[in-house]
């Protein structure tokens, strides 16, 4: 009986080290693999992943060195990059407490009056919705609260002939179900907007400042020829 009781007892260790390898190591390439498949996929640009850890013990999830290459067109290799994204996840339900950005190095560029950020939307937005977790082998989870915090962006305009620091507003959202490409495709279709809109804001203004600037300039040259007319006669 003892014999039978020291077998089960080795059986069990054996499995629960190949479940603790296949949660700490396997899952993280299945995630880093999902990560590259569907970002690129939904945005039209190629999403590279450096590392993902994952442990199941205190339930945390950190994503490093992801970068967004710019569509074809524009000038500089990455479009949006983040150095680092830690989540809280219960593994056992696939619920994910919370997931924070911070810090994002962003690079917007403006040619011909279309931005790099309005290319990715549009390829994003173009993309049929569906039924969480239709036609899909990707499990369904909940993502309770999402946040990217307050941060800075370089915007340059082929346009305006000029560079540009904005600074964005957080975005938040609560409460997403869906599988990991859909729950994905929601929170980057947030930031692409939160990034566009606050580009437009800065192009009306920044036109209507070059066309004020200009009309100064016209004015300032006619004032100096008249001056010159007048000193001539």
């Amino acid at each position: 009986m003892k014999k039978f009781l020291s077998v089960i007892v080795v059986l069990l260790l054996v499995v629960a080290a190949a479940l603790w390898y296949f949660l700490n190591y396997r899952l993280d390439g299945i995630i880093e693999n999902q990560i590259e498949m569907a970002g690129s996929r939904s945005l039209g640009s190629k999403v590279a992943v450096g590392l993902v850890q994952t442990n199941i013990r205190d339930g945390s999830l950190t994503i490093s060195e992801i970068t967004v290459a710019n569509p074809p067109g524009y000038k500089n290799t990455h479009a949006f990059s983040l150095k680092n994204v830690e989540a809280a996840v219960d593994y056992s339900t696939l619920d994910v407490q919370r997931v924070v950005i911070d810090n994002p190095e962003i690079a917007i560029e403006e040619i011909g009056g279309r931005t790099n950020f309005d290319a990715m939307l549009a390829v994003l937005e173009a993309q049929p919705d569906r039924p969480a977790g239709q036609g899909t082998k990707e499990p369904v989870i909940v993502v309770r609260h999402f946040r990217m915090n307050e941060s800075r962006a370089a915007f340059e305009s082929e346009s305006l002939g000029r560079h540009i620091d904005l600074e964005l507003d957080a975005v938040e959202m609560n409460d997403l179900r869906g599988t990991p490409s859909e729950i994905a495709k929601v929170i980057a279709t947030g930031i692409l907007r939160e990034v566009t809109s606050e580009t437009a804001g800065v192009m009306v203004k920044a036109e209507a400042r070059k066309k004020l600037e200009d009309v100064g300039r016209k004015a300032a040259d006619k004032l100096r020829a008249l001056l010159g007319d007048d000193e001539d006669g």
